[in-house]
């Protein structure tokens, strides 16, 4: 018996053929429709394994008008915590039946704006952003555009839609009134531009735990124009070595290592000469020696929070309801804090 040559490329249009039944039947059993009598739905599965059809994912999405496809956008995918958001929600989107489509912004508004618009020529099905400024009004407006469901990650803007963010208030106040119970006053803060929700809750922290023990914020030992270790290692550094040289400093998890750059230039023992606190634990943190406080943010959980929050959007079909997700903090101490030197000497 003569077999039947198998065509170089399978088609729809083949796999019916060879099951005996109509397009309109195998196009019903590849969409899981409840409208196909069962020994129908073997015989496709059938011709399915046999000719080895497998789906065009470009053609579904268009004939059903939805991508599977779920776009992230992050400012610095290199940052541990945030790249830690990913590893929460990639997960739940792909036992969803979705595919990330992660970007990098480098914290540049005009690429920022690019990808977004990428990713609606893409027809992604929804957005996970952190966007770089969080305050810019064409940034608002771009995403109030969107025409697809969104999701903020640790960022506030003025517009419905629903967000996750961490507490970075109540944990920056904690870890400065930690600091402050210790006897610090001279406490340097190094975070994230106060264009983002992170450096404008982090500096409101730390100013109110000075307020409410009728104390004086260090204002001049606040640094928050920059994001990448240089600028964590080059804020610290002028910190330690000024006229009145902060005791103490609270720095962001991005700007940890120039911190601790900046401890090695100047050799200085912590915490004998200098404690710290991180806000945002890293295995960095976990790891040195001594190994550093920290404000121990959950970001998993974030990334899990954010995708759940999309997926209910996608899966419902309902407009965003404007929820905000509070992911809750722990305060991990460790040995790199004690009361300030008598005298500080710098070298």
């Amino acid at each position: 018996m003569k077999q039947r040559e198998q065509p170089a490329t399978v088609t729809i249009k083949h796999v019916a053929q060879h099951a005996g039944v109509s397009l309109g039947t195998v196009s019903r059993v590849l969409n899981n429709a409840a409208n196909v009598d069962a020994a129908l739905r073997r015989r496709v599965a059938q011709a399915i394994t046999e000719l080895g059809y497998e789906p065009n994912p470009v053609a579904q999405s268009l004939r059903s008008k939805q991508s599977r496809v779920i776009g992230v956008i992050l400012p610095d995918i290199q940052n541990p915590l945030t790249a830690a958001a990913v590893t929460g929600l990639e997960p739940v989107l792909a036992r969803a039946g979705y595919t990330l489509f992660l970007a990098n912004s480098h914290s540049d508004r005009e690429r920022e704006s690019d990808v977004l618009e990428q990713f609606k020529r893409r027809r992604v099905d929804g957005v996970i952003a952190m966007v770089a400024d969080d305050n810019d009004p064409a940034t608002r407006e771009q995403l109030r555009n969107l025409s697809v469901p969104l999701v903020l990650l640790e960022r506030d803007i003025d517009i419905r839609v629903d967000s996750v963010l961490t507490n970075q208030f109540e944990g920056t106040y904690r870890a400065t009134r930690y600091l402050l119970g210790l006897g610090h006053t001279r406490i340097c803060l190094i975070t994230v531009p106060a264009i983002t929700h992170s450096g404008r809750e982090r500096i409101r922290g730390y100013q109110t735990a000075f307020t409410d023990l009728g104390l004086e914020p260090a204002h001049d030992l606040v640094h928050s124009n920059g994001r990448q270790h240089p600028y964590g290692r080059d804020a610290a550094y002028a910190s330690l070595t000024g006229r009145s040289p902060a005791t103490g400093i609270i720095a962001s998890g991005g700007h940890l290592a120039g911190v601790i750059e900046a401890v090695k230039l100047l050799n200085l023992r912590v915490p004998q000469q200098l404690s710290i606190v991180t806000l945002g634990d890293t295995e960095l943190a976990a790891l040195i020696e001594p190994p550093i406080t920290a404000i121990r943010y959950d970001w998993p959980a974030t990334g899990r929070c954010a995708a759940e929050l999309l997926i209910s959007q996608l899966q419902a079909g309902t407009e965003p309801s404007g929820q905000r997700i509070i992911v809750p903090h722990e305060f991990i101490i460790r040995g790199s804090c004690a009361p300030p030197p008598v005298a500080v000497a710098r070298g």
